[in-house]
């Protein structure tokens, strides 16, 4: 089995990474927070952010009215996406945030823009340690409930997909580690049995670093993306969500999760109509 440090598909083992679309800034600009080390859904490749999150990011600046010149990119983690977006160094933060009760608590929103599921990725050959021989089981965990005290599972810290995996698993022991790609060397060299992410962000990693070695399996829970805005930033919140509705009705948004589909295997959804999702508003857009 390949053995993995810091490839490039997995940024994350050392400075944050920031870029315009294309070229030196020129005007107003808008800074967007993205993952750097999520395959499929947002990476650093070739000198550049590319990815699902980054092509919606894009689509929603220019309905924003910032011409590609005038978006930077910043990379954000799980661990940090909150604190750089509350201090200012971003004006969103579009990087498979879930839009959960305890991220409502800190963030306003925008979305759902992608609806997918809870899962592992596991080695090949463990997956009959999960989930068992069944062959009707087809990779579902939750389908069997087993034990999972003897496991050592890998997540990403900050990530809010770790909660809704707990509250099925509450034995399971659960190491954070600070990067997808750190998580990805554990499962490889064996200090870790699984990583717990939703199943967009594990499908990527399974693309890009063998799929001939890695499985992943869905369990319970749903996991809804929303772009984040500061708390409070209705106006905002609702702009995005306005432009992630025109994404939507022309079919850009359908394109985005059709390549996503074609990258990693796995078919999403958007789930609910996308809306501003915010504390000081019992009603929202439609």
């Amino acid at each position: 089995m390949a053995m993995l440090v810091c490839a490039p598909a997995l940024v994350g083992c050392g400075h944050v990474q920031v870029t315009t679309v294309s070229g030196a800034p020129e005007g107003p600009t808008i800074a967007i927070g993205v993952p750097a080390d999520e395959p499929a859904i947002g990476a650093w490749h070739d000198g550049e952010y590319e990815g699902f999150d980054v092509t919606v990011a894009k689509y929603v600046a220019a309905k924003l009215g910032y011409a590609n010149k005038q978006i930077i990119f910043k990379q954000v983690r799980p661990e940090t996406r909150f604190a750089m977006l509350d201090d200012g160094q971003v004006d969103m933060v579009v990087a498979s945030w879930p839009v959960t009760d305890g991220s409502m608590s800190q963030v306003d929103f925008a979305g759902p823009y992608l609806q997918t599921g809870v899962g592992l990725l596991v080695r090949v050959d463990d997956r009959d340690r999960f989930i068992g021989g069944d062959d009707d089981v087809s990779g579902d965990l939750s389908a069997v409930g087993r034990d999972l005290s003897d496991r050592i599972i890998c997540a990403v810290k900050g990530d809010e997909t770790v909660a809704l995996f707990h509250a099925s698993h509450p034995e399971v022991t659960v190491r954070p580690r600070s990067s997808y790609a750190q998580c990805v060397t554990a499962l490889q060299v064996g200090s870790a049995d699984a990583i717990v992410a939703d199943s967009a962000v594990l499908s990527g990693l399974r693309s890009a670093n063998g799929p001939q070695y890695m499985t992943v399996l869905e369990d319970r829970g749903a996991v809804r993306y929303g772009i984040a805005v500061g708390k409070g930033d209705s106006q905002l919140a609702e702009e995005i969500a306005e432009a992630l509705q025109d994404m939507v009705r022309d079919g850009d948004l359908s394109a985005a999760q059709d390549r996503l589909h074609r990258n990693t295997g796995l078919a999403t959804t958007t789930g609910d109509n996308p809306r501003a999702i915010v504390s000081d508003a019992d009603s929202t857009t439609e």
